[in-house]
């Protein structure tokens, strides 16, 4: 079915303008199909045709002013409306919708052990004719009202309060279970209008948690297995949520506006988490099923101040067309880190640069890079495709280049413009640019073309200047050259990482004086010390660099591990020497996030892609030896002891060791809970043929959960039928659930199973575009990337997936995958050839 092309939802816009929604859905049928009647009052401008979306399987209703439609206006997912009237005209769509099992539209998980079904509706990006008929473009807002008839056991929530109309009009959203039989009708209303991508629905077996706050009900709905999970973590998601709603009122001057604010936790969600205003889906490994680090908890703190953000961000006011998607995620992202980090217990800027901003580098210096902005998305699914690293990562860190450029009064000054102006409605680039211009945010216009405007990313690298000084040089990319100012701070290191002098910086042309003295006895000037810009920091000679974790700073420590990361992936740095720089800081290191990344790099990249097939099993040896080192460094009981021991697990190739731990034979201080078990599990099947231990597993937790890591589990057995079986889930269709075909998909490609896996690399890659005939949207590209062949660096295989690229009949979204999959494979590709040829 066609997606909304631009040019069709600006002259759509300029003819209609919605005045109310009325949605009203049964749920009381089977577990294929509900049933849809949507009433939808706008007024038209002009006479001529446009067309509602409606993407049901049985058209029942469609009416205009009265009059029937003919059943011949409905075609490939539009009702084309023919005999608009100028003034107030009235459109009715009934019908029958199908359930998915993707993730988007009205989504159904049947939990069949437990007797239970949870709904939840995910309309972003263009899903929402899944589940009603709409004018679905973003600058189409309207008012929503939702009535809902379910069993009446259920648990029901939404954009609005859920109040029950059934009977006496009691609101039954607190997690009561209800009456034991029969059906209930709830009506939702938010007079706040929407974005049809924002309309939400929460219905099934869901277990609720509820507090208060200033005048706002706060709540939490989770499966019902996850129910004693969630009653003991709610008070840290209710502290963290409680916090961030007031930092946000207070920057922004406008309280939250949509009345309740309910957090769900569902299953089987593609996303880390949707926006939809006053009923924000997570998806539920944020409902942590075992022992759980600080990081872990500060990781869901910062996502839950990322949607927080998005009330004012994308929903208050929110873009126009797609091709600002940047209005929403950047300053989401950006703003989430900095009232986490400033308002809750949990400190991000050192996970968002070791972390996030990784994410970014990788996604702006591929063959699919893009503007942060303006990227002129001709229709929903392209701008789909530019949902990525720099949309999120990318632009936030512009953002705090901006703050840093025009000082905070002004940047704020400027967004509290902007919401006063556009609250309620839609707002483009421009919009916001004449808002800080406005505040006194001088040359933003400037700043904006040469940060917002242009992809790629500077270099900056320090060399010795003639006068017993440094000189920082900036080098844009030769593809995309831009003149970006850059305000960071630059440091001189000894020899044994002590700080011996720092110099702040104002980068505003290819050279740059630093006024440190070479004299000093400096081992290494690390320009952007503060990790405060966007930027790749270049280092000639890694022979001076010290033992990073030696360093003081956190964010310099992170400024060098990103270093060398991307000296890796421009072959610059051979890899086996990155492994040494990498475990010889690690036992040092204080950070856990630093830990946890650059370990992490070190075992799925230098163990993997980056090293020869007959290489890895030593480097993963090397590996598991530091961090069984640090295992037993750890203090027992504590966050860096389970670390480590995950971290170990996921690269021993000891099966008698992973036995004795999957017996219970583990570390002192360490105890087993359902997700450390399974995570062994997966680990020894890969190096095993025996699934029994998948079943032993199963049987401790038969959970919805354990499903998927069982799907993991099997997709990674060592033996030729299992990687048959695991193959066919991959490209054919499947009655798995989306989340149990991701698993396998990440796990079917395993480094050290390499020949055994070798023929289905041409396979997946010749076949996965098939794809497109049963899966959709985020699952179509999430599957061709997850699980891209990144085992074997051959450039046969980067040629392979060229070709099916440049295919005119590959599906963009796999096209797009494919693009970043290759391009991650030439990069190893080139760098086995520089330092192994």
């Amino acid at each position: 079915m066609p997606s909304v092309k631009r040019t069709e939802a600006v002259d759509r816009a300029a003819r209609l303008h919605v005045n109310r929604t009325h949605v009203v859905l049964d749920l009381t049928g089977g577990p294929q199909t509900f049933t849809s009647s949507t009433t939808i009052e706008f007024d038209c401008h002009e006479v001529g045709e446009t067309f509602c979306d409606f993407r049901g399987t049985i058209l029942t209703e469609a009416t205009l002013n009265g009059v029937e439609l003919p059943a011949a206006a409905w075609q490939d997912g539009r009702i084309v409306l023919s005999d608009l009237v100028v003034g107030a005209n009235t459109l009715i769509v009934s019908g029958a919708m199908a359930y998915s099992s993707d993730g988007e539209g009205l989504h159904r998980h049947d939990d069949e052990t437990a007797g239970a079904s949870y709904l939840y509706a995910m309309s972003f990006l263009d899903a929402a004719p899944r589940w009603f008929a709409c004018f679905d473009q973003p600058d189409l807002k309207s008012p929503y009202t939702l009535e809902v008839t379910a069993p009446a056991d259920w648990v029901v929530a939404g954009n609005g309060r859920a109040v029950d109309v059934s009977t006496d009009s009691t609101d039954v959203a607190t997690g009561s279970t209800g009456v034991a039989r029969g059906v209930r009708t709830w009506r939702i209303e938010q007079s706040v209008p929407l974005s049809t991508y924002l309309v939400t629905l929460v219905a099934g077996s869901y277990v609720a948690q509820q507090r208060d706050h200033g005048g706002t009900r706060l709540g939490l709905l989770v499966r019902a297995d996850l129910a004693e999970e969630l009653a003991a973590q709610a008070d840290d998601v209710f502290d963290v949520t409680a916090a961030c709603l007031d930092a946000y009122e207070e920057l922004f001057g406008i309280d939250y506006p949509f009345g309740d604010y309910w957090q769900a936790f569902v299953p089987d969600f593609n996303a880390g988490a949707m926006e939809n205003p006053g009923c924000v889906l997570f998806r539920d490994q944020y409902v942590f099923r075992g022992a759980a680090t600080r990081g872990e908890r500060a990781g869901r703190a910062c996502t839950i101040a990322h949607e927080l953000a998005h009330m004012w961000f994308g929903d208050l006011v929110t873009m126009r067309w797609w091709d600002d998607l940047w209005l929403n995620e950047s300053f989401a992202e950006y703003l989430a880190h900095r009232v986490c980090s400033t308002a809750t217990d949990y400190h991000r800027w050192v996970e968002f640069g070791i972390s996030r901003k990784d994410w970014g580098m990788v996604a702006d210096q591929s063959a699919s890079t893009h503007p942060v902005a303006g990227n002129g998305s001709d229709d929903a699914q392209a701008a789909l495709a530019q949902f990525d690293g720099i949309s999120y990562a990318k632009g936030a860190a512009v953002l705090r280049q901006l703050v840093a450029f025009t000082g905070e009064d002004a940047f704020f000054t400027g967004l509290r413009d902007y919401f006063a102006r556009y609250a309620r409605g839609n707002a483009e680039f421009a919009d916001l640019l004449a808002c800080w211009a406005a505040a006194g945010a001088d040359g933003v216009v400037g700043w904006a073309r040469e940060w917002l405007l242009t992809s790629g990313v500077d270099e900056l690298v320090v060399d010795p200047d003639d006068d017993g000084g440094w000189t920082l040089h900036r080098r844009p990319p030769a593809d995309s050259p831009a003149d970006r100012p850059h305000v960071i701070t630059a440091v001189q290191l000894g020899g044994d990482g002590t700080a011996i002098g720092s110099a702040p910086l104002r980068v505003t042309g290819p050279t740059t004086r630093i006024d440190l003295d070479r004299t000093a006895g400096a081992g290494l000037v690390v320009p952007d010390a503060g990790d405060a810009t966007w930027a790749r920091v270049v280092f000639d000679d890694w022979g001076r660099v010290p033992t990073v974790s030696t360093v003081a700073e956190p964010l310099t420590r992170v400024t060098i591990h990103n270093a060398l990361r991307d000296a890796v992936r421009s072959a610059r740095l051979a890899p086996d020497r990155a492994l040494d720089l990498v475990l010889a800081a690690m036992p040092g290191e204080t950070s856990d996030e630093i830990v946890q990344a650059m370990t992490t790099f070190a075992i799925e990249t230098l163990c993997g892609p980056y090293a020869r097939p007959a290489d890895r099993a030593g480097r993963r040896h090397r590996t598991w030896a530091c961090l069984s080192q640090m295992l037993a460094d750890a203090e027992p009981g504590q966050d860096r002891q389970l670390l480590c021991f995950r971290l170990a697990v996921s690269c021993c190739d000891d099966v008698a060791l992973l036995r004795r731990w999957l017996a219970g034979d583990l570390p002192h201080g360490m105890t087993m809970d359902r997700d450390l078990r399974w995570s062994m599990t997966v680990r020894l099947a890969s190096l095993t043929t025996d699934e029994s231990i998948i079943d032993a597993a199963l049987a401790l937790d038969p959970s919805s959960s354990a499903r998927q890591h069982a799907a993991r589990a099997r997709a990674a057995l060592a033996s030729p039928a299992a990687k048959e079986r695991a193959f066919a889930v991959l490209v054919a269709e499947s009655p798995l659930t989306a989340y149990e075909v991701y698993a396998v998909a990440e796990a079917f490609f395993q480094p050290h199973q390499w020949e055994l896996t070798a023929s289905y690399v041409p396979r997946f890659l010749s076949e996965i575009d098939a794809t497109k005939r049963f899966r959709q949207g985020w699952s179509l590209a999430r599957v061709a990337l997850n699980g891209f062949p990144m085992v074997d660096p051959d450039p046969g295989v980067v040629a392979l997936a060229d070709t099916v690229v440049a295919d005119a009949e590959t599906h963009p979204a796999v096209r797009r995958s494919l693009v970043d999959g290759a391009d991650q494979l030439r990069r190893a590709v080139a760098s086995l050839e520089r330092f192994h040829g």
